[in-house]
């Protein structure tokens, strides 16, 4: 008799635990995946901050790629059966004669790959191509900010720091004309038909009223067209230096070290920090020179109860509001540009993982 219920017992285990693999693993994917998913975004965010704030603060900067993320499931099945002794009014009611439980515990291993500095440097100091910008503004709904955040020079306008004020008002002039034309149709971004790897932008239904802008931005860059007889203008576009030859826009955009190095100028750093000499203080943010106005930091002696990415570094915490959602396009926007050339910088490399974690 207790070798049959021994048996029966071992049988019904192996089947609750059969059951509960069915059960229990969709349910843990669902909320493994999304638990994992979430935390690396997380992570990949602070990781970005980190760096523009260390560079903010000329700190030695490092990086690491989760290269693999490998979660164990183990299942395991408790069967308990109770049975009482002596006068059956001591126990009547109090016993549970036979119970079941399943249950399951996530044990992941997290492997970390160093950032391959020679190809890094390549890709961190590689100008942005042509091809990303085209993508970029063509599917941006704001073009302006990305255009003052990824673009340098339009033909003889210049939006940096050390250009003359009018330059960059002029830049900026002609890069809001660009997001308008956008949003109303009259203007998109394109690979010129036939040609491999050549641009043009094309303005076109432009209404009357709008034929003084397009005059405008023409007479900005120093283009030629008539609006007022033409339908459609095609402006051709490359990456390089105008010469005396070329009709059409010839750009220089910015490196992601350049981009980054800006968006540590959107830092709000610390009064004392700057009096100690750790860092200089931040730039105007009222001027034309503001390299890019629609990203904030922010510091805080204290944790940050409202951010939507934040980092400790020399005792302050640095963050974006997460109310600031014109600084957060713009923060994820780098990030993403970032991210890109990072994925290009250890594509193909052979990276041994430097530092594995089995998470108990």
């Amino acid at each position: 008799m207790r070798e049959k219920i021994g048996v029966s017992v071992a049988s019904l285990s192996v089947w609750l635990l059969l059951a509960g693999c069915q059960t229990l693993g969709p349910a843990a994917l669902g909320v493994g995946r999304g638990a994992y998913n979430d935390i690396i975004a997380r992570t990949g965010s602070e990781q970005t901050l980190g760096l523009i704030v260390r560079l903010r603060y000329a700190d030695p900067i490092g990086l690491l790629m989760v290269s693999s993320v490998t979660a164990g499931l183990k299942f395991h099945a408790d069967v308990k059966g109770e049975a009482g002794f002596g006068p059956r009014a001591n126990y009547t009611g109090n016993l549970v004669p036979f119970s079941a439980g399943i249950g399951y515990e996530d044990s992941p291993t997290i492997s970390y790959s160093p950032v391959d500095a020679q190809a890094f440097l390549r890709e961190w100091l590689m100008p942005t191509t042509m091809e990303t910008l085209a993508l970029v503004l063509q599917s941006a709904a704001r073009q302006d900010a990305l255009i003052v955040m990824l673009v340098e020079r339009l033909n003889g306008v210049r939006s940096g720091a050390g250009a003359p004020v009018e330059e960059r008002a002029a830049f900026r002039r002609a890069a809001t004309l660009l997001s308008e034309f956008r949003e109303r149709g009259m203007a998109s971004w394109g690979q010129q038909s036939g040609v491999a790897g050549r641009y043009e932008l094309i303005l076109s239904h432009y209404s009357p009223a709008h034929v003084g802008e397009v005059e405008e931005f023409l007479r900005l860059l120093d283009l030629h067209g008539d609006p007022v007889h033409q339908s459609m203008i095609r402006i051709p576009v490359i990456v390089g230096v105008q010469d005396g030859n070329f009709d059409g826009i010839a750009l220089q955009t910015r490196s992601v070290a350049e981009i980054m190095l800006n968006a540590a100028e959107s830092i709000d750093v610390p009064r004392e920090h700057v009096e100690e000499g750790l860092v200089e203080a931040s730039a105007d943010s009222s001027a034309i020179a503001a390299p890019l106005p629609t990203l904030r930091i922010h510091s805080s002696r204290n944790a940050p109860a409202r951010a939507n990415v934040a980092v400790e570094h020399r005792g302050w915490w640095y963050y974006v509001d997460d109310a600031d959602l014109a600084s957060k396009r713009t923060f994820l926007q780098i990030q993403t540009l970032f991210l890109t050339r990072l994925s290009e910088a250890t594509r193909g490399t052979q990276a041994t993982p430097v530092l594995t974690i089995p998470v108990k």
